[in-house]
């Protein structure tokens, strides 16, 4: 397990670096982050290079028996080369230049830089490839943070219209696919291809912003190949990774995380105003980063104190930086590293708090992450060769979220939002969930949720399909079938090609206004279910209704249907569920898919405690996590063993204090 922090050893006098490093190993650390921000310190002037500060603070942390993972510093290219090549800069939809003073200033296109990034990237690689001290590489800092991912530059032009000639190879085949016959669009020329930027009246040819978002996203991941590249030449043996950012979805991590040997992502459960964060939404993210790979990860920053640039978020209460960290650990992660180690005294983030602040003097956060640190050291040997093991997935299609920011159908509708109301069913009812690719492998799951699948290729239909047959439950919704993979609308009657495996033709449909609902029965409850946002008049081609509308014109006609196909059974959502009839509609379906729910593990859980299990081969460690600030009745039916304290728990009800977790291996099986 590693268990450390991000260190930046330039903003401090040296005097300091021992200091920290000794603080570092008595709270239990094993591994800092360090150099991701150091280029001008590295190489000041161009050809001016100066690694011996490096060194030291290497072979220091080495002597204190903490590893290094060290960063490209490619994210924040110095002032020297931006003057000397300005055409590196990246420029908005407006044509506006970035300009220098923040970070991620840079164009991934731009053949100027690319020099640079080798010689750099080189000389780190070659110097500490042997090192005993290094063991891993961050490549550059949060791709796609902050919308710095789509550039409207002439270098991004030009690589535009050479991609989209690769992808298609001929122009009037690309003319027919987005159908530029519409405006008067047609191309007949590549150096004709215009990129997305601003105009008088911002509505471009669907499949020009869908295709421009996909190049972008493969501008990033060419980009960070060229560096694993140039890394695995000179450290074969040392792992790569990028710290990701969960649900942001500039780029597709799932392509961007193929040629790393980890995925990691960057947890900061408080960056939000509101009073009761939810804790679903870090382990949605979690579980993200997880199914990047389909394995466990690391999370390179994790919050340690409140965050802030110009104005602060929440203050981390007490037991609340210790939560957080083995909830992490319950969706899998295998590393955790705080960010950060000390407040900085300057710069852009001096309100962007850390475990110490900014006096550098121990204290509550400091304390409790001292005890994360007991705590891993015993718990250790458990946690290795663990993992989480779920039979439901949801599958997350950045394709499908980009078509939907490009037309969003609704006025500020969400797909990341309408995608985390499900999975907060599963969060809320203790059912371990994969989210995963389009492109992965189905047949390990009873049960796929793909959330507004408006665009799906004729390869994953006829997998959808063979899922089904096989004896899958799959749950499709709004807008299915409505598009094909060019983001261009089908000629089909709706939900189009999942027509046969649903059982349904969906006649008509349209919006509803901001707050507007429709009643909904289901037969056997009196109480009134509500839908919003958006409805479907369907037509039973052989399904069955599990939820009826009752009001408007069209009353009667189905709001969710379940349609038998060979083995299993296909579901249709054809509105927005309230938070009481999406739970009895899933209920329904866990029962019938038959996902073991975390309620039938032995461990009972009132609402507001999260249940997580990771599993090691005949051995299942159960995550017991208080997210409030009130004592917690938990009910046992075994005896179990509390991993971080040692403490026996007897079967019955035991009490978990507010932020309190316990970790419980099962030493008693419950009586028959």
């Amino acid at each position: 397990m590693l268990f450390g922090v991000c260190y930046y050893p330039e903003h401090w006098p040296e005097e300091r670096w021992g200091t920290d490093a000794r603080m570092m190993k008595e709270a239990g650390m094993n591994v800092v982050r360090i150099g991701e921000f150091a280029w001008s310190k590295l190489e000041p002037r161009e050809g001016e290079y100066d690694f011996s500060w490096l060194d030291r603070i290497i072979d220091l942390m080495t002597e204190h028996g903490i590893r290094v993972i060290l960063g490209t510093p490619t994210a924040t290219p110095p002032k020297w080369l931006m003057d000397k090549h300005p055409e590196i800069y990246m420029r908005d939809k407006f044509g506006h230049v970035r300009g220098f003073g923040n970070r991620r200033h840079y164009c991934y296109n731009s053949a100027s830089y690319y020099p640079y990034i080798t010689t750099i990237v080189e000389k780190l690689a070659s110097r500490y490839a042997s090192h005993p001290g290094v063991m891993a590489w961050q490549i550059d800092n949060e791709f796609g943070c902050n919308e710095t991912t789509r550039c409207y530059c002439d270098a991004c032009k030009l690589a535009f219209q050479v991609w989209l000639q690769g992808k298609y190879g001929d122009i009037d085949a690309m003319n027919e696919r987005w159908g530029t016959v519409f405006w008067s669009q047609i191309y007949n020329e590549w150096l004709e291809v215009v990129l997305p930027a601003n105009t008088p009246f911002p509505l471009h040819n669907p499949g020009l912003e869908l295709d421009y978002r996909r190049f972008a996203s493969d501008s990033v991941v060419k980009f960070q190949k060229l560096q694993i590249d140039l890394i695995k030449q000179y450290a074969p043996h040392q792992a790569v990774t990028h710290n990701m950012m969960g649900a942001f979805n500039e780029v597709d991590d799932f392509e961007l995380s193929k040629e790393l040997d980890i995925a990691s992502w960057d947890n900061y459960p408080n960056l939000m105003f509101t009073r009761d964060v939810n804790p679903a939404i870090a382990a949605m993210q979690h579980d993200m980063t997880r199914g990047l790979k389909g394995r466990n990860f690391w999370v390179m920053e994790h919050q340690s104190g409140q965050p802030g640039g110009n104005i602060m978020f929440p203050t981390p209460r007490p037991g609340e930086l210790r939560r957080w960290t083995y909830q992490s650990i319950a969706h899998g992660a295998d590393g955790i590293l705080y960010f950060r180690w000390r407040g900085c005294l300057f710069g852009a983030e001096q309100f962007w708090h850390a475990i110490l602040q900014h006096d550098g003097k121990e204290g509550r956060k400091y304390n409790e992450t001292k005890q994360v640190g007991e705590e891993l050291k015993r718990v250790a040997s458990l946690l290795e060769g663990s993992a989480n093991a779920s039979r439901a997935a949801m599958v997350r299609s950045f394709d499908n979220e980009w078509a939907f920011e490009i037309q969003p159908h609704i006025m500020n509708y969400s797909y990341m939002d309408h995608f985390t109301s499900y999975y907060q069913y599963f969060y809320d009812h203790g059912i371990g969930m994969d989210i995963i690719s389009p492109n992965d492998d189905f047949t390990n799951y009873r049960l796929l949720v793909l959330s507004n699948f408006i665009m799906a290729t004729d390869d994953m239909v006829e997998r959808l399909y063979a899922f089904v047959e096989g004896g899958g439950s799959l749950v499709l919704d709004y807008r299915a079938g409505a598009k094909d993979w060019d983001n261009r609308m089908e000629p089909l009657t709706l939900p189009g090609k999942f027509a046969d495996l649903l059982g349904i033709t969906v006649e008509e449909y349209g919006v509803m206004y901001k707050d507007d609902t429709r009643r909904i029965k289901v037969e056997g409850h009196d109480e009134d279910y509500r839908g919003g946002k958006w409805f479907d008049v369907i037509v039973p081609r052989g399904a069955e209704s599990m939820a009826v509308f009752d009001e408007d014109y069209y009353a009667g006609s189905p709001a969710v249907t379940k349609h038998v196909y060979g083995k299993g059974t296909a579901y249709y959502i054809g509105t927005e569920l309230d938070s009481a009839l999406r739970d009895l509609i899933f209920n329904e379906i866990s029962i019938c898919s038959k996902v073991a729910a975390h309620r039938g593990s032995g461990i009972r859980v009132p609402h507001g405690v999260e249940l997580v299990s990771r599993v090691k081969v005949d051995k299942t460690l159960w995550f017991v996590i208080n997210h409030t600030v009130k004592a917690a009745d938990i009910l046992l039916d075994g005896v179990y063993e509390d991993g971080l304290s040692g403490r026996k728990l007897a079967k019955g009800i035991s009490v978990l204090e507010g932020n309190g977790v316990w970790m419980l291996l099962e030493i008693e099986a419950p009586s028959e």
